[in-house]
């Protein structure tokens, strides 16, 4: 009897022991995986604001450019070169606008919507039309 209980008391410590190792096994096995997560996400992360600056510096650029195209004396350089033979506007052309554009190109737009012409509906009774 003594020699089964000694073996009992072995054996639950033996489990006991294989449970705490398996436990601490799976909680270092989360914690790699978590930090593994973390490096992806922030690897991806450094890749997303690299390429936004890529596109900040592209996008700078065009507006630079078209700036530059924009400019008075470059249209009349290109005027001059390509031989066009535009003119600038005169000043009774040019017309200044006030106002919200957006709010005035809108209900431009929609003007025609709300002027058609509306057939009235009439029920009769009987059901003759």
């Amino acid at each position: 009897m003594n020699k089964s209980t000694a073996n009992a008391f072995i054996n639950q410590v033996l489990v006991y022991t294989l449970v705490m190792l398996v436990f601490t096994g799976s909680i270092g096995f989360g914690t790699v995986w978590l930090r593994h997560e973390i490096s992806l996400a922030a690897n991806r992360n450094k890749s997303l604001l690299a390429h936004i600056d890529a596109v900040q510096r592209r996008l700078d650029q065009l507006t630079a450019e078209t700036a530059a195209a924009q400019n008075p004396d470059a249209l009349i350089r290109l005027n001059s070169e390509m031989r066009l033979g535009l003119v600038p506007p005169r000043p009774e052309q040019i017309v200044h606008v006030t106002g919200d554009v957006e709010l005035r190109l809108a209900a431009k737009r929609s003007r025609d919507l709300f002027v058609a012409e509306v057939q009235p509906v009439v029920f009769r009774r009987g059901g003759t039309r």
